[in-house]
């Protein structure tokens, strides 16, 4: 077998994979159903990078039976990905009978075809030599539609993530333990492998022939995700579980349009932050806001994003700020940290107090601080 540090690379990956895999199902504090789900995308993705270090190292090809084994779970790796993402952002989720039958008939279909095979290949190996050019039409058609599925789940996944974090802006005013910026990033890092994978194999079929070399970004890229996902969980559980994460607020439709008490209800909400300031609470969120100016949810977030023309994050966030430029003025808060003058004004993050310090007062807390005592 040729060994090379690039296949010991993807061995290493696929051990990985499988450990995290199995944690992800019998650990302790993973227990959700989302959890399953990643599990089986992680699986089928290091059985995949499995499949193509055997082929790399020349142990399919002295050992041809391996050729028809169902190794390659390409296909369930759309499926696993959608429930994940489904069942992360919504722990109520309910999937479809009808959707679900869709996305693993194109799985169950290949894993049949491979299984079928196996058997030829053990009952009648020249006849399979034979219609061999069948058995590589069904396997381009399948990679085909692999390629389709994959990307337009990575889109549709991308799109549901976005418009999550739209909605959360719109509902908290921290997002500390919320955001799903981490997953954004790992849909984008998929969507390049999958076009490392797609545009070589494309390329391939064209010309009518195949390079191995073709393929090492894909299952070195491959194996970095699994590499990734394998830090995060060891490093930053917590990204893995935001099931507790409370649904965003959707805008209730009786209050599909604003009423004639609008102003009204505008000037109450000014009064209500100006006078009680219920921004020094890091965890105020749209209800209880809404509460406190006595409207419902959905009514106050279109009076904000409406009346005010920003979400209620940064609504929130930019009376923050204010404050902080209050606290940081005042000489009786002078030896405050600059931590501690974030969460006198209700940040509860260093890193959210700095960004929308720097975005609403155009300079940095620490600059701002030293340009006041400069100016005493």
């Amino acid at each position: 077998m040729d060994f090379t540090v690039f296949n010991i690379l993807i061995l290493f990956g696929c051990v990985q994979g499988f450990f995290l895999a199995f944690l992800l199902v019998r650990g302790s504090k993973f227990k959700k159903k989302y959890h399953a789900y990643l599990a089986l995308f992680i699986f089928s993705f290091s059985l995949n990078n499995l499949y193509y270090f055997s082929y790399d190292v020349g142990l399919l090809q002295k050992y041809p039976l391996l050729f028809f084994l169902p190794f390659t779970w390409g296909l369930l790796l759309p499926f696993a990905l959608l429930y994940f993402v489904e069942y992360l952002v919504n722990p109520g989720f309910k999937p479809s009978k009808k959707v679900t039958f869709w996305l693993v008939l194109p799985f169950a279909i290949h894993i049949l075809i491979e299984v079928a095979s196996g058997v030829i290949f053990l009952v009648d190996r020249k006849w399979l030599a034979e219609h061999i050019s069948i058995y590589n039409t069904v396997l381009e058609i399948s990679e085909l539609v692999n390629i389709v599925l994959a990307i337009v789940i990575l889109v549709f996944v991308l799109y549901k993530i976005n418009r999550y974090q739209f909605d959360l802006k719109n509902n908290y005013a921290a997002l500390t333990n919320k955001t799903l910026v981490w997953l954004r990033t790992l849909i984008i890092a998929l969507l390049v492998l999958w076009a490392l994978w797609s545009i070589p194999y494309l390329y391939e079929i064209f010309i009518g022939s195949s390079s191995q070399a073709h393929h090492y970004p894909l299952w070195i890229g491959m194996t970095i995700v699994i590499y990734w996902i394998g830090y995060s969980t060891y490093t930053k559980g917590e990204v893995f579980e935001v099931a507790a994460f409370a649904q965003p607020v959707e805008p209730s439709k009786t209050d599909s349009t604003l009423s004639e008490k609008t102003e009204e209800h505008h000037q109450k909400l000014m009064d209500t932050m100006k006078n009680l300031k219920p921004y020094l609470n890091p965890d105020l969120n749209l209800e209880m806001l809404a509460a406190n100016v006595d409207v419902s949810a959905g009514y106050l977030s279109q009076i904000i994003n409406k009346k005010e023309k920003v979400n209620f994050y940064d609504f929130v966030n930019r009376y923050r700020v204010e404050e902080a430029k209050n606290i940081i003025r005042n000489p009786k808060f002078r030896h405050y940290s600059l931590l501690a003058i974030g969460q006198e004004a209700g940040f509860n993050s260093k890193t959210t107090f700095n960004a929308a310090f720097k975005r609403y007062a155009g300079a940095t807390p620490s600059q701002f601080k030293n340009e006041m005592e400069r100016q005493l």
